[in-house]
């Protein structure tokens, strides 16, 4: 699977959420939108900057609840000056 593909946490037979891997990070979605749009960035100049694709970037902002890699996370943090941290919220208990 590659970073632009949606992930599917839903078990097929028993639609039970599932908790993501231990390296993907729930980011919030919309506080990357509020803050792409604060530093005045389109979603291409913000996909250059923090070197993904511009698919990931709208993927992103599109979810509240976004399943995002560490290194993913780590860039765009990079790009718009956050601290990583910042921008995820807490992983769902198991």
């Amino acid at each position: 699977m590659n970073a632009d593909q949606d992930i599917d946490w839903a078990q097929s037979s028993t639609q039970c959420a599932m908790p993501p891997p231990p390296h993907t990070f729930i980011l919030d979605g919309h506080l990357l939108r509020q803050l792409r749009r604060q530093r005045g960035l389109s979603q291409e100049e913000l996909a250059d900057q923090a070197g993904i694709s511009l698919t990931t970037v709208a993927r992103l902002e599109r979810q509240p609840h976004a399943p995002c890699r560490g290194w993913t996370l780590g860039r765009l943090a990079r790009a718009v000056g956050e601290n990583p941290t910042t921008m995820t919220l807490p992983r769902p208990s198991d």
